[in-house]
């Protein structure tokens, strides 16, 4: 028997490809660390059509459901390392014990994120699907992460904005330079009324005491909408609720919204009260991959005739609407 190595980049380009299209991301990368030649040569496996996924609450990147995950060093602590890695030029030691997840240790966990965010977005030109931050992840990182994100393509599917020390200016720029496709979740404070294009199907927005009845005419798109700490005045809930009757808001299968401005005893559509204190009954409806759950409701219909169930609570002061 032959036991002489088999020289994989001796073969010809199409056999190649179709060797390296066998492989997983984590194999992919372990592969492309064995020399320059070996990484240019990654993307033949297809790599660009990878869907990335940065969450930072996890300080995990998702690369097609593989996982490269970053710890602090001291958690390397008992784990079988398998030795260490060059990200974006720098070493760190790794360790390899679940099939769809590397793990690599750094002082500086978020410098880590980004180090491997980049590393692997480089050998792959993959496209980012999602980044969700976390407000403890500093300004300076989240926005170079946000500027690589800018310069490799024109949309992304989900974006969750937060980082403690962003301004008004950081954020703007996302929305001018970046178009949110799916699914929008701002956690960052505003400091004045902002005009935001709203392109998703979902928007969440945590400080949204600076939304009016003007930003809400500009979510008529979208399938879910959901607003905390507004402060929207009976008169502008009402205006919405018709709205949506009137058949302006043709997508919209979900609306959540808190505002501190509500009476005790709102209610719309000339109904004595939008909760039913006596049905507990609880409904609810996968919308966008999340399922939706309202209870104690009443029925209501759009202009067409859509069914759907509304709910308020006077003492939390949140008006919820799912459409059947």
């Amino acid at each position: 028997m032959d036991q002489r190595p088999f020289k994989l980049l001796h073969l010809p380009t199409l056999p190649l490809k179709n060797v390296l299209q066998f492989l997983n991301p984590i194999d992919l990368f372990e592969l492309s660390q064995c020399s320059q030649k070996t990484r240019f040569n990654i993307p033949l496996a297809g790599t660009k059509k990878f869907h990335c996924r940065i969450n930072v609450a996890s300080y995990c990147i998702v690369i097609n459901n593989y996982v490269f995950c970053v710890k602090r060093q001291h958690c390397k602590t008992g784990s079988k390392l398998r030795g260490n890695r060059n990200f974006m030029g720098i070493i760190a030691d790794v360790a390899h014990e679940l099939e769809h997840e590397i793990i690599s240790f750094w002082n500086n966990i978020d410098i880590g994120l980004k180090n491997v965010l980049f590393h692997v977005t480089k050998v792959f030109d993959c496209t980012i699907k999602s980044f969700e931050s976390l407000w403890t992840i500093p300004a300076a990182i989240f926005n170079s992460i946000i500027d690589s994100i800018i310069t490799r393509q024109s949309e992304i599917g989900k974006l969750a904005i937060e980082a403690h020390s962003l301004t008004d200016e950081d954020v703007m720029k996302i929305f001018s330079s970046l178009r949110i496709t799916e699914d929008l979740e701002l956690r960052y404070r505003f400091s004045r009324s902002q005009a935001i294009p709203y392109n998703t199907k979902s928007v969440l927005i945590w400080h949204s005491y600076w939304i009016t009845p003007t930003h809400l005419s500009v979510m008529k798109k979208c399938t879910v909408i959901t607003l905390k700490q507004s402060t929207l005045t009976d008169n502008d809930m009402k205006w919405l609720l018709e709205c949506w009757k009137l058949g302006e808001y043709p997508n919209l299968e979900y609306l959540s919204i808190h505002s501190n401005a509500l009476s005790s005893n709102f209610t719309a559509f000339g109904l004595p009260s939008l909760q039913d204190n006596v049905d507990p009954r609880v409904f609810s409806k996968k919308i966008l991959g999340e399922n939706r759950a309202i209870y104690r409701t009443v029925d209501i219909q759009r202009g067409d005739g859509a069914p759907a169930k509304i709910h308020f609570d006077g003492k939390d002061g949140t008006v919820k609407l799912l459409v059947l």
